[in-house]
């Protein structure tokens, strides 16, 4: 894999090297490990990268081949070299993370150098085409790919209108949280020396999530949901960390702790973590209550609780990945929201005419005062109502036709939009 030509910056290393008559292409890439370490000067400061690739033979056996060098030049190399790219992608930002997490840094700015390259290779797009595309100068560009050029705001702007992806994208990394554990709504689990329960959450360790910026904090918490056949099934929960117990989440999701010290007797934990529905009953007792209806359980165990987190937000990792759609729909932006102004303007208009014709259907809407008019000339005021009303209709009709033709005459406006409007 790593036999290509790189950069005079990255060294190249066997920490645990391959036996002679046994090849890279033998073995399975195993997993990649990555650490982060300022460089630089103070004046000219610089991140540096090293990647241990773990490699796993048919006689498993483990052999270790390192990388190391600027951050960006480290990973625009093995975004194209890499045998598994989505498992380097996915383990080189939750990496990136923790760095950060470790010298809070509370919203990193993004190397130039690794969006724009992960942007271009999403996009299919060579460093040539993309500066061609831009109009401008190759050399500007593969400056900011390595890195030794930081890409200003109006430029982050500039190239996500060429990438049709949002400026944050390329500005700033995403932000992460770890996964501190995980639950399951209807089975026991036995790990080990502890039991589960359900609902109760058991930690894990070594998983991260990308936070939505719009909830971030940096005392944010995640858990996720591991329970096939529940609605939750694969969700992420996020709360914000807390020591207080509010009886204002009563009929809300949340996540509780109880303390029972007669476990410790017995060998398990004192300390115990809940996920469900924070429920207050007559007298003030309190619950903790399956959020499925569909468990066999629904009262999962009572309080005083330690603490009481409301879940703030459930995330489904579709959410929060970038597939086809996310940049196809960002390419045609114009023509699906041309799509849904034309909707909204033909259900306008169909409201509207249903609004006439039921005002029709009642008769003429009678004045006030005609009470006090002979029948001749109510007769002749509801005829005229009546005539203005079929008008209005009429109109409302012909604007609704227009706006048909005008949507089918919109070439612009594919299938798969329409779809998804």
């Amino acid at each position: 894999m790593i036999e290509e030509k790189t950069s005079k910056n990255i060294k190249i290393k066997w920490k645990i090297k391959l036996p002679p008559g046994i090849q890279k292409s033998d073995c399975t890439l195993a997993e990649y490990k990555i650490s982060f370490m300022q460089k630089g000067t103070l004046l000219a400061p610089r991140l540096d990268a090293e990647v241990d690739i773990h490699y796993l033979s048919k006689s498993k056996q483990f052999y270790i081949q390192s990388l190391s060098g600027p951050s960006a030049e480290v990973y625009n190399f093995l975004l194209s070299h890499s045998r598994k790219r989505d498992m380097f992608i996915r383990t080189w930002q939750q990496s990136k993370g923790r760095y950060h997490r470790l010298n809070k840094t509370l919203f990193p700015q993004a190397s130039s150098g690794e969006k724009l390259a992960e942007k271009l290779t999403e996009d299919g797009m060579t460093p040539q085409n993309f500066a061609k595309k831009t109009k401008k100068d190759y050399t500007q560009v593969f400056r900011e790919l390595r890195g030794t050029r930081p890409l200003s705001l109006k430029q982050g702007i500039e190239y996500s209108k060429e990438l049709d992806c949002d400026p944050v994208d390329l500005l700033f990394d995403d932000l992460h949280c770890n996964i501190w554990g995980s639950v399951n709504l209807y089975d026991i689990r036995d790990l080990g020396n502890d039991k589960f329960f359900p609902c109760q959450i058991n930690p894990v360790l070594d998983k991260t999530t990308i936070v939505p910026r719009s909830i971030y904090r940096p005392n944010i918490m995640a858990i996720k949901i591991n329970s096939p056949g529940s609605w939750l099934d694969r969700q992420t929960a996020f709360y914000y960390r807390t020591n207080r117990e509010e009886e204002t989440h009563n009929g809300k999701l949340v996540v509780a702790k109880t303390t029972d010290e007669k476990l410790a007797e017995i060998g398990f934990e004192t300390d115990m973590y809940w996920f469900g529905i924070y429920n207050i009953e007559r007298g003030g007792k309190q619950q903790i209550l399956n959020p499925d209806r569909n468990a066999e359980k629904q009262l999962i165990t009572s309080g005083p609780f330690e603490f009481i987190a409301p879940v703030v937000s459930l995330v489904h990792p579709t959410a929060m990945q970038k597939d086809y759609d996310y940049y196809e729909i960002n390419r045609r932006a114009e023509a699906f929201h041309k799509h849904q102004y034309y909707q909204e303007r033909i259900k306008e208009q169909q409201m509207q005419i249903s609004k006439l014709l039921a005002h029709q259907e009642q008769g003429v809407v009678e004045d006030k005062e005609s009470a006090g008019v002979t029948a001749a000339q109510y007769k002749k005021n509801a005829t005229a109502a009546a005539k203005s009303l079929q008008e209005d209709i009429d109109n409302v009709n012909k604007i609704l036709k227009g706006l048909y033709k005008e949507q089918e005459e919109d070439y612009e406006i594919p299938d798969f939009v329409k779809k998804i409007a």
